[in-house]
């Protein structure tokens, strides 16, 4: 692709970006991120229809769209750019309150959540008449498990949570989306290996996945946040920033790492060392953050512009509503599940005066946090790309399957779960410490 192309292309996104935009300000009026998918999913659905009915440049366009690699596109290094920009408002400060339950939730209830979904899956299969084994079931568990940092700070927020419970969706949403990947990994080496021991490989590619993004995002972020700290001109401090997600995803990326970890971790360091060096002066960087929340809501509408289009990866697929219903079910049981442990275990506010946390109080407490940290776990992009990524780990008929069961989900937890959790909230909020 030589320049002139490539403006072009950026042409065509940014004016497509415009026009969904301000379809959604002025006429569908939802918020922006559902807005976009919601227009661009209704577009593929018609379009989806005019091919079934033999219109030659709908066909065309179709599929040229279905030829883009969203996989590459998203997991390629488009997703570093929108961790950081998510997380560079987070300072390390901001978690320790709820450390253990955001870890406990990004880490353990993912694993959990893939594992659930995934034996729920052989069941499922047999009704569907689709042969699959456990493994595989699992790599479907893992596209399945990760909530979305991007719905969960661009829609959850509009919802009036209170900042307590935003940092604990945040938090977990930006972390599990690396340990998905970590697991989607795992669980395809595992689907090609015909050795026996699978626990310990298991093992040791989580811990590498892992461990070895968090080196990377410090190591790269320590060594940049040098120049960064040290510099009184604007422009270097928004380029050290871009330079600094790029080496630690690209880096993390050769390595065979946790990309999006590395990413997020570059994120908060930045964040946390930026409010020491000026004491939490947002206003000394108003150029450094005005370049990111707009690069922030163009990436965002991107993306949801990418679900919509996914729709025309949906053809015609055997037990169709079957599918979709059990997806749907299935992923909300087995987000409910895997969260209730860490819940019971690590969720309480410490600013709450210990003779006013009653037993009753505790235990309403916990389940009015289960019920929302549950409707609130939204699906995004990141289930996209992964489901679209599998082409050559199914079959054909598995490959359907796989891809209309992430989308299902992804469709539902956007438009419904997202558009009704605030008054979930509403309902709830009282009960909540």
């Amino acid at each position: 692709m030589n320049f002139t192309e490539l403006i072009s292309m950026l042409s065509v996104v940014f004016l497509g970006i415009i026009l969904v935009s301000y379809f959604n300000e002025k006429v569908v009026k939802l918020p922006n991120e559902i807005g976009f998918m919601t227009i661009t999913l209704i577009a593929s659905i018609v379009m989806l229809a005019l091919e079934a009915l033999g219109v030659a440049p709908i066909i065309k366009l179709a599929n040229s769209m279905t030829h883009i690699d969203f996989h590459d596109v998203i997991l390629g290094g488009y997703i570093c750019y929108l961790l950081f920009s998510g997380s560079v408002s987070i300072k390390f400060k901001d978690l320790t309150h709820d450390r253990l339950l955001i870890a406990s939730l990004a880490f353990i209830s993912t694993l959990i959540a893939a594992l659930i979904y995934a034996t729920l899956t052989m069941v499922i299969i047999r009704v569907v008449g689709i042969e699959m084994t456990f493994i595989q079931a699992c790599i479907l568990g893992s596209i399945i498990a990760p909530t979305d940092p991007i719905s969960a700070m661009s829609i959850l927020k509009k919802a009036g949570l209170s900042e307590r419970i935003s940092l604990v969706i945040e938090g977990e949403s930006l972390f599990n989306d690396g340990i998905a990947v970590a697991l989607f990994v795992t669980f395809s080496s595992l689907n090609k290996s015909s050795t026996s021991g699978i626990a310990t490989e298991f093992l040791g590619t989580i811990v590498w996945n892992i461990f070895g993004a968090l080196f990377v995002g410090f190591v790269v972020s320590y060594i940049l946040f040098l120049i960064f700290r040290t510099t009184n001109q604007k422009y270097i401090e928004i380029l050290v920033s871009l330079t600094a997600v790029s080496m630690a995803y690209s880096i993390s990326e050769h390595l065979e790492v946790s990309g999006p970890t590395a990413a997020v971790v570059v994120g908060i360091f930045f964040a946390t060392y930026m409010s020491s060096i000026h004491d939490n002066n947002e206003e000394y960087y108003a150029n450094f953050y005005t370049f990111w929340k707009v690069i922030d809501k163009i990436l965002n509408g991107v993306l949801y512009i990418m679900i919509g289009i996914a729709a025309l990866f949906l053809h015609n697929i055997n037990g169709f509503i079957v599918i979709v219903i059990t997806a749907i079910i299935m992923s909300l049981f087995a987000r409910y599940i895997s969260i209730l442990g860490p819940i019971w275990l690590f969720s309480r506010n410490r600013n709450m005066i210990p003779q006013k946390y009653s037993k009753d109080v505790r235990v309403k407490d916990k389940r009015a946090m289960a019920k929302l940290l549950t409707w609130g776990g939204l699906k995004g992009g990141i289930c996209i790309a992964l489901a679209l990524g599998t082409r050559n780990i199914f079959t054909p008929e598995q490959y359907d399957f796989v891809i209309l069961s992430t989308y299902s989900i992804v469709v539902f937890t956007t438009l419904v779960q997202g558009l009704s959790i605030q008054k979930l909230y509403s309902r709830i909020k009282t009960d909540l410490c």
